[in-house]
């Protein structure tokens, strides 16, 4: 059996690339669309993984990517 946790959405639920992003909003996860780089919504294409967010987007307040430390 398995679960498939984001079925039926149009956007999944956690991001590949945003959770594991020290910007990334964890204090409220009733709205996980948001960071400190993108304070009203993660673009789309970041929020999927299509882009990394290693590099400047427009609109990020020159805040990008940057991993949790363990």
């Amino acid at each position: 059996m398995s679960i498939i946790l984001d079925e039926g959405h149009h956007l999944p639920v956690f991001s590949k690339v945003c959770f594991y992003c020290k910007h990334w909003n964890r204090d409220n996860i009733d709205k996980p669309g948001i960071c400190r780089a993108f304070k009203i919504m993660i673009p789309e294409e970041i929020w999927v993984g299509d882009n990394k967010h290693t590099t400047p987007y427009d609109g990020d307040h020159g805040i990008q990517f940057e991993a949790i430390k363990k």
